[in-house]
């Protein structure tokens, strides 16, 4: 039972993570099954509402059920009900993109997104995944760790070089870790994609600890000269401590 859950779970995230609706002969051949067992599961998922074969294009894309799913534990993250205002107020005030993401591993998920009425075109997205070295928020969230699981993550990372800004050198990047503790907030200065920067702050429950990030996002054109620190960072900054306050945090909790 255990090994079907797996494999029925392996068999959802090539369909939702996949670049393009795929085919049943790419879900085989992305999940090394045989063909009869990728048949079976993907009926059961289809019968969860969780995956539906388009006879049209002939291919599998995620389910509606997935939208009860996420409305569900969205619903219950007090991360998210916290953040809404202060995402919207921000987006309101500077007219940027505004973030939300938690820690998992070595990556950051994002967790809600507002859209800049500008046209800025961006990786990121709800439910999509970003390195922790190279994203605002990712490495906000990371110089906040307590310093034995923040050596153990860089320890373990595997830099890929999105952009020729990308901090790859583990020294190189607890200097920037140093800086942002500093600063308390984080760059993202083009280092995960080019011509795109960001300010980002750490957002701390009532023990005190990092749980989550918020940013602001735009192009390098438009956080250029003195906006990016003068205009963009006081106000993330505050926006995250008073997320973190609604959280339980206090100051003295640090």
């Amino acid at each position: 039972m255990t090994i079907s859950v797996e494999r029925a779970f392996g068999l959802l995230r090539i369909v939702c993570e996949a670049d393009r609706p795929p085919r049943f002969s790419d879900i085989v051949n992305a999940s090394g099954l045989p063909k009869s067992t990728v048949n079976r599961l993907l009926a059961t998922l289809g019968t969860q509402g969780l995956v539906r074969f388009d006879s049209q294009d002939k291919c599998y894309r995620p389910g509606f059920g997935l939208l009860s799913l996420a409305a569900g534990t969205w619903a219950g993250l007090d991360i998210r009900r916290a953040a809404t205002d202060e995402m919207a107020a921000l987006l309101s005030e500077l007219g940027e993109t505004v973030h939300l993401a938690v820690l998992e591993g070595d990556e950051v998920i994002y967790l809600d997104k507002l859209e800049s009425p500008q046209s800025i075109r961006l990786f990121s997205a709800v439910g999509k995944r970003g390195p922790v070295y190279c994203t605002g928020i990712g490495k906000a969230i990371l110089a906040e760790l307590p310093k034995a699981e923040r050596d153990a993550i860089i320890t373990g990372l595997k830099p890929i070089r999105y952009t020729p800004s990308t901090l790859t050198s583990p020294d190189t990047l607890r200097t920037e870790l140093e800086a942002i503790r500093e600063r308390g907030c984080a760059y993202d200065m083009e280092e995960h994609e080019e011509g795109i920067r960001c300010v980002a702050v750490a957002i701390r429950n009532f023990r005190g600890e990092p749980i989550a990030g918020i940013s602001v996002t735009s192009t390098a054109s438009r956080l250029a000269g003195t906006r990016m620190v003068d205009e963009i960072q006081p106000r993330v900054i505050a926006a995250g401590r008073r997320i973190s306050e609604a959280l339980g945090h206090l100051p003295s909790a640090r």
